[in-house]
């Protein structure tokens, strides 16, 4: 089976799509608008790619994948925008930022979690202008930084969200990935 990538428009997704190869692990890819339950039946995980700007249609869709994932609980991983709905779907929060963030920044691991596999930190590449502010019933904050309370967090059906982008942060990145093809 292979890992759904739900391509939400963000201009990052082909960088989802390099790691994957990368990791060698195969892997399908899907418009947001073509995603269907049967797709979501057959793959054993699901990635949610972040998103270039605002849409109901997006938002629509990607909380019927996230409802679909947490009943079915089949591992589900957010990025930026995909963490935000993941939020949002399953009864959290989020708040727009003073200030569009952009570059590399360093994450502390707060909580072990298998995701950040024993590191303190991470250096990862942030570009979002809205953060987490509360988590969802049952979620944990796994880790933080100077810009968001809740840079990666969980819950035990193994729903991940990360508000950094890990396929453009390098080493630490492509571990994180590595790490959730395997959880």
């Amino acid at each position: 089976m292979a890992v759904l990538v739900v391509d939400n428009l963000s201009p990052f997704t082909a960088d989802i799509l390099t790691c994957l190869g990368q990791l060698d692990n195969p892997h399908l890819h899907k418009r947001f608008s073509e995603v269907s339950n049967e797709e979501l039946a057959q793959c054993n995980r699901v990635i949610l790619s972040g998103r270039r700007k605002h849409s109901k249609e997006i938002n629509a869709v990607n909380s019927r994948i996230i409802r679909y994932c947490h009943y079915h609980k089949k591992p589900l991983l957010g990025i930026c925008y995909g963490a935000e709905i993941i939020a949002l779907t399953l009864g959290g929060s989020i708040r727009k930022m003073p200030v569009h963030v952009q570059g590399t920044t360093e994450v502390s691991v707060s909580s072990a979690n298998p995701l950040t596999e024993g590191k303190k930190s991470i250096l990862v590449y942030e570009s979002h202008r809205y953060c987490i502010a509360k988590l969802p019933p049952n979620f944990s904050s796994l880790a933080s930084s100077k810009y968001c309370q809740h840079e990666v967090f969980s819950n035990d059906s193994k729903i991940y969200g990360t508000q950094f982008h890990p396929e453009k942060s390098g080493g630490d990145g492509l571990a994180l990935l590595k790490n959730f093809l395997t959880t």
